[in-house]
């Protein structure tokens, strides 16, 4: 809404003085992540590889459109970035998969959401936790599915949705499109992927220890 609405608000709170409304618009939208990305630093202390990669995506947001226009980027700039960095976290997921940490583990089976203490007294009772590292690779597949489609699809939006280069007086207000289209069309699908992953997970503990899901999910 910033991105889209901010230019034509600045022009008429202030008129009278050249302002780059472009640049203004965009540095006060991305604040907002930027400022919660530092708030949720300070309060658990830590970052993980997916907040510093969304950072980083601000960042580059930001410096293409502030930039773009006055070292002439094309918007091709634009759009590898928005393609290229759900490929970069799949890619990451894959290569903790194939080294045997998935990622997942960090993510989604975790103390937060599961009782991991029961769960691995009952497989290592039952000799099971080498079945249990397969099921949390499967379950890993569909999240790295995920952030594939998501990039295949966030560069098809951008190609469609921006087709000004940055600097443009439209550039900011087709980011601004292209982010709320986008969670619609990627997230809701990339969402089922990450709720897949959840229920084979789930099902595959069920499956090996016995337990039934009271038992090793937390409230």
């Amino acid at each position: 809404m910033i991105l889209k609405n901010g230019d034509s608000f600045l022009e008429k709170l202030d008129a009278d003085f050249y302002l780059n409304h472009q640049i203004i618009v965009l540095l006060v939208a991305l604040s907002f992540p930027m400022v919660y990305f530092f708030l949720d630093l300070g309060s658990k202390k830590k970052v993980n590889f997916i907040s510093i990669l969304g950072f980083v995506n601000v960042l580059l947001t930001g410096g293409i459109g502030v930039f773009g226009g006055m070292y002439g980027l094309s918007r091709l700039w634009f759009i590898l970035k928005e393609g290229l960095m759900p490929l970069i976290i799949g890619l990451v997921f894959l290569f903790t998969i194939r080294k045997g940490n998935p990622l997942i583990r960090a993510f989604i089976y975790n103390e937060a959401i599961f009782d991991i203490e029961v769960i691995d007294q009952n497989l290592n009772k039952l000799d099971r936790m080498n079945d249990f590292n397969k099921v949390l690779d499967n379950s890993s597949y569909f999240i790295v599915l995920a952030f594939f489609f998501s990039s295949i699809i966030q560069f098809i939006l951008a190609s469609i949705i921006v087709t000004v280069d940055p600097g443009h007086i439209n550039f900011n207000d087709q980011v601004g499109t292209m982010t709320w289209v986008s969670y619609f069309v990627v997230m809701i699908p990339s969402l089922s992927m990450f709720g897949l992953a959840i229920y084979r997970m789930v099902k595959g503990i069920k499956n090996l220890t016995g337990l039934d899901t009271e038992k090793f999910l937390k409230n």
